[in-house]
């Protein structure tokens, strides 16, 4: 074989990226038939399956692993060169992946599309969950250009620390009490509701059990933008991160109380290599996604009567 198209390379990536013929189609904007059309393609032409299907989608193969690490990056170098070095966002048509957590989603993500719409309105997301272990892997493939956590840094990925967080407990506190710190004994008459462990705050169920805290019911969610609707119809409560309680009470009839040092804190933080895929898109993106999220961080005042009024 002497060479292979670019645009077959651009399915490979899309499929490899998504582990899904579907969803690559959508990226590319073309047919599914004709995403499988082109895989034929490159198996006839690489003489390899390149991905077999499995309960978890499409797996890549030995040797789609390694056209994936020369593919990614040439498709970004000749995208970088065909678009210039000075990238524009306002008539860029990039498409971006990111990967957030629940709260990244419920409080990051609304900030950041905001500017996106405003700044650079041809550009696309595409958002995933955060797995912890394979964020440094899908950083240095380039399967993500980005992942947000409060995960510790491996060493192995540039990390930025954006800010630190603690958690607070919100519900529709008496307004004799709003504001007044909460003991761990005070949480035990409580209809709690904690996030899962799988989210990524299994620090708080480790706290409580510490504490020998049992509260009279917990109810675990996986989604931070289910709480509030269940908190006023059940009358519970919730330990949720501070700046997730204050979009609650700028909304909903809901307030936040202190935890003291009951739950320690986390410092939220952006895991990225800027160097490995160095296209001018990429720098942008990078640098815009830190801004979103610290302008959403820099917009609580941790005293406002909003967080803990």
């Amino acid at each position: 074989m002497a060479s292979v198209d670019l645009d077959l390379l651009r399915t490979f990536v899309a499929i490899y990226e998504r582990r899904s013929l579907t969803l690559a189609a959508g990226v590319l904007n073309v047919t599914q038939p004709s995403v499988s059309y082109a895989l034929g393609r490159l198996r006839r032409d690489l003489g390899d399956a390149l991905f077999v299907r499995s309960s978890a989608g499409m797996e890549p193969t030995a040797r789609a692993e390694q056209l994936y690490a020369v593919a990614r990056p040439a498709i970004d170098g000749i995208d970088d060169v065909v678009a210039g070095r000075d990238f524009d966002p306002a008539t860029a048509r990039t498409r971006f992946r990111v990967a957030l957590t629940d709260m990244g989603e419920f409080a990051y993500l609304p900030v950041l599309m905001e500017r996106l719409a405003r700044d650079a309105p041809g550009v696309s997301l595409d958002v995933v969950p955060v797995d912890v272990d394979a964020v440094d892997r899908w950083i240095a493939s380039g399967e993500v250009d980005a992942a947000v956590s409060s995960a510790a840094p491996t060493g192995r990925t540039a990390t930025v620390e954006l800010f630190a967080e603690t958690y607070v407990c919100v519900a529709q506190w008496p307004e004799a009490v709003r504001g007044v710190p909460l003991a761990a004994e005070d949480l035990s008459p409580l209809r709690l509701a904690l996030i899962d462990t799988s989210a990524g705050h299994d620090r708080v169920g480790r706290a409580l059990d510490e504490a020998g805290v049992a509260p009279m019911s917990v109810l675990r969610v996986h989604h931070f933008s289910t709480l509030p609707e269940t908190l006023l119809r059940s009358n519970g409560a919730a330990i949720v991160p501070r700046r997730v309680a204050a979009l609650f009470s700028a909304r909903w009839p809901l307030s936040a109380r202190p935890l003291g040092d009951l739950i320690e804190g986390f410092h939220v933080r952006l895991f990225a290599n800027p160097a490995l895929h160095p296209t001018g898109a990429r720098r942008w993106f990078l640098a815009e996604l830190e801004a979103a999220i610290r302008s959403f961080a820099d917009g609580d005042d941790p005293g406002s009567d909003v967080l803990l009024g």
